[in-house]
C-alpha cells in the first residue's frame, strides 16, 4: 500500500468512526469534517499527503481525485436537495482538502481544530442554507 494510500484508509476509518450512532444527516456530516481535521491536526504529514494536490489547479492527481469523488458521494448520502447554484459535493470537498493543506502549509496544524466549523459550515451550506448550516456548524449543535 502507497503512502498515500494508508494515509486515505486512516482517514475512511477516522470518518467512518466519528460517523457512527450520528442520527442526522448534518450531524454525520460535521462528525465527518471534524474527524478529518483531526486527523490532519494529529499528523499533519498525513494531511498534507492527503491534500497536497488540492492546491494545484489543474486536477491531475488520480488519488487525489478518486478521494475526492468518494467523500463527495458520502456528503451527497442521505442529504437533501441541493441548492444548484451553489457549489456540488466534490467542489465542496475539494475546497476543504485546499482550506486544510492552507493551514498545515501555514504551519497551523495544532490549530485547525479550530477552522473545523467553518469546514463543516462550507458542507452543509448548499444544503441546508445559510441558517441551519450555521446552526449545525456550531460544536453545540444537536438533533
Amino acid at each position: 500500500m502507497t503512502h498515500f494510500g494508508h494515509c486515505r484508509r486512516r482517514l475512511e476509518v477516522a470518518i467512518e468512526e466519528a460517523c457512527e450512532g450520528q442520527a442526522t444527516w448534518p450531524a454525520r456530516v460535521a462528525a465527518a469534517v471534524g474527524a478529518a481535521v483531526d486527523l490532519a491536526a494529529a499528523d499533519p504529514d498525513a494531511g498534507r499527503t492527503l491534500t497536497e494536490g488540492a492546491g494545484r489547479r489543474h486536477g491531475d492527481d488520480e488519488a487525489l481525485l478518486a478521494l475526492v469523488d468518494d467523500l463527495a458521494t458520502l456528503l451527497e448520502h442521505g442529504a437533501p436537495p441541493r441548492n444548484r447554484r451553489l457549489p456540488a459535493a466534490p467542489t465542496l470537498i475539494m475546497r476543504i482538502a485546499r482550506q486544510i493543506n492552507l493551514e498545515l502549509e501555514a504551519g497551523r496544524g495544532p490549530t485547525l481544530p479550530a477552522v473545523a466549523p467553518d469546514l463543516t459550515f462550507l458542507a452543509l451550506m448548499p444544503y441546508l442554507g445559510f441558517a441551519e448550516a450555521r446552526r449545525w456548524s456550531q460544536p453545540t449543535a444537536t438533533a
